[in-house]
């Protein structure tokens, strides 16, 4: 594609985001050292006692449809409620303004039990807005998503339809309460209104710019509106702005794969640019490689799979980010259009919004090829090392820049393959290629033949929170008082955390009620001494307690006032975390550009440092596993 660079002076300008704008950190004004943030408009202690009596009502209601398919279409409006009252996420003009908002949504959901009761289920059906709810494999926990239907498009149709995900930009108060109902109310169309075409609007999981649970939740609410809505799998466009721009941005890369174009706008990129971070200010030496999980640069290679639009705000900030990409960009010989709108700051200017909308729809018409002739995979995390038919097994160097440039031939019926930091390699045949020779790095494999190396794959620690997991609490005092007290406060923390800032609830299981058939990483708290299912994986764990000490790689520590965090797969398949959430706490939500993990495989903290908003102790020891 030829560059693009459109400059036009009009005085309209159209906003990206109805919140804050964001400020030289990357926070918004809103922020104030928490998210979700205290409450500008708390309710009195009737109000709520009365908003409370009426969320029982319906939710005693609601148990008699809990088990319908479309269960989640209603309660993601109890969820809503419950979190607001449990949070206090109140950030009206008045305490009046958030009553009225809960009350619409309980009616709402007292409406949605009784369709689903008659079998009715009408909030779907027609154009406009639709607010839907699907159930989280994380978690199990009813998670929102809106769907903007244009006029005279009639879905589920004979005929499969294009979609866009539009993903919505930081919204510090932007909670369920505050989604939804901006959504159920709604009478204006959203930023972008492609004809014929549905446009899809993740929660993401709140504010978290589409990481972690929020990355998964994109494709869960993807997944959902395709079965609901006969969605076109090969014409799916992704795009967002501010916060949504660094999802598109993060998710187009590390999936491009998945989408027939990505749209970034005015989105972060990285970490130590966009944090401006000197030398002296680097974190932890494995904190920086786990940059590589997010970053956009180091996946940069992946754009040549699937066509990009970028667009910027001519005075804007994170105009900076764009420009970066397009240089690393150009480097790899790629030079997507990158559209200016003059003389705008963190906004879309209207005539490039135009531009950047017809863009897109070529793109989605021409579709998706889920099988190219070539395939081009870069990246440095594990986590995303899959490409179309390309598939990183093992990094000769984990959480190093890789490579892979894979191409059919048919004239000599040759899979072509070169790597970089690669040790071992799958490539997926389909019927057309089942015969063709692999030749990778200038060596023809054996059918079954593989490159050979070793590599680790399980961590980090906040891998786990990606996929389902269930939390194990100990049930009996531990080796350990002091450890004891640090494990109650610090999963007690994590669950809290998990439902103010991931938006759903920790499944919790005792001991006794794990088989080999519970699905899930095991997250597990405190030693073997407190914990049965910790003593049931004791030997098999790379940590060892014993005569008041904890070993672990070669080294020993005092157990009286250390406790070993880690992630660790099983000999069975299963994996086992330790004392462990989220590793990224508090004092990074002020920034999306810091939700990320900050801790490796394992770790050693010394727990008579008090834990605090951004950390749980002091580390003492940490690494990745080899």
């Amino acid at each position: 594609m030829k560059t693009l660079s459109l400059c036009l002076t009009l005085l309209v300008v159209f906003s990206a985001v109805g919140w804050g704008q964001l400020g030289p950190n990357g926070a918004t004004a809103s922020f104030r050292g928490s998210l979700p943030p205290p409450p500008t408009a708390d309710l009195d202690v009737e109000q709520e006692a009365a908003l409370q009596a009426e969320l029982a009502e319906v939710r005693r209601d609601f148990v008699r449809v809990a088990g319908h398919p479309l269960a989640a279409d209603a309660e993601i409006f109890l969820k809503a409620v419950r979190y607001a009252l449990e949070f206090h996420e109140w950030y009206d003009k008045k305490p009046e303004d958030g009553v009225a908002k809960a009350r619409a949504l309980l009616a709402e959901a007292r409406s949605r039990i009784d369709g689903l009761r008659r079998g009715q289920i009408t909030w779907a059906g027609g154009s406009g807005w639709k607010v839907l709810g699907f159930r989280s494999r994380i978690d199990g926990s009813a998670q929102p998503y809106a769907v903007e239907i244009p006029p005279g498009l009639t879905v589920p149709g004979p005929m499969q339809v294009p979609m866009w995900i539009w993903l919505h930009g930081r919204g510090d108060t932007a909670t369920d309460l505050h989604f939804l109902h901006g959504k159920l109310t709604a009478r204006k169309p959203g930023q972008f209104q492609p004809a014929g075409t549905i446009v899809l609007h993740p929660f993401g999981r709140y504010c978290n710019g589409y990481k972690s649970a929020g990355e998964t939740d994109v494709f869960e609410a993807r997944d959902a509106a395709v079965a609901r809505f006969h969605a076109d799998p090969d014409r799916i466009a992704l795009a967002g702005f501010s916060m949504g721009g660094a999802g598109a941005w993060h998710l187009g890369a590390h999936y491009a794969d998945q989408w027939a174009c990505v749209h970034a706008g005015a989105g972060f990129v990285d970490v130590k640019r966009y944090q401006k971070l000197a030398p002296e200010k680097y974190p932890p030496w494995y904190e920086q490689k786990l940059w590589g999980v997010y970053d956009v640069p180091a996946a940069a290679r992946n754009f040549l799979n699937v066509p990009l639009v970028i667009y910027s705000g001519e005075l804007d900030p994170q105009r900076d980010a764009a420009e970066y990409m397009t240089g690393i960009l150009a480097g790899e010989g790629l030079r997507p259009p990158h559209l200016i709108g003059a003389g705008m700051g963190h906004k879309y200017h209207p005539e490039m919004l135009k531009e950047v909308q017809r863009l897109i729809e070529e793109a989605v018409d021409k579709g998706r090829d889920p099988w190219p002739r070539q395939v081009h995979l870069q990246t440095a995390s594990p986590w995303h090392r899959h490409l179309f038919w390309v598939h990183i097994e093992q990094f000769a160097e984990p959480w190093k820049e890789a490579r892979v440039d894979a191409e059919i031939s048919d004239a000599d019926k040759t899979i072509q393959v070169k790597t970089r930091n690669v040790a071992k390699v799958r490539i997926d045949r389909n019927e057309a290629t089942r015969g063709y020779r692999l030749v990778v790095d200038g060596k023809e494999q054996a059918d079954g033949e593989s490159v050979k190396g070793t590599g680790n794959t399980t961590g980090p620690i906040d891998a786990a929170f990606r996929e389902r997991f269930v939390v194990v609490l100990p049930e009996r005092a531990g080796m350990n008082p002091e450890v004891d007290e640090w494990v109650r406060l610090e999963s007690s923390r994590f669950l809290k955390r998990w439902r103010s800032l991931m938006r759903g609830e920790a499944i919790v299981m005792e001991p006794s009620e794990l088989t080999p058939e519970t699905a899930g990483t095991r997250v597990l708290w405190g030693d073997p001494l407190s914990n049965p299912a910790i003593a049931a994986v004791a030997d098999q764990l790379a940590v060892a307690w014993g005569d008041g000490e904890i070993r672990i790689a070669g080294k020993v520590y005092p157990a009286s006032r250390h406790v070993p965090l880690l992630i660790q797969a099983m000999p069975d398949g299963s994996r086992v975390v330790l004392n462990s959430g989220l590793t990224f706490r508090e004092a990074h939500d002020r920034s999306n550009s810091l939700q990320n993990p900050k801790l490796p495989d394992w770790a050693i903290l010394d727990i008579s440092v008090p834990p605090g908003a951004e950390t749980a102790g002091r580390v003492v020891a940490a690494d990745f596993f080899p």
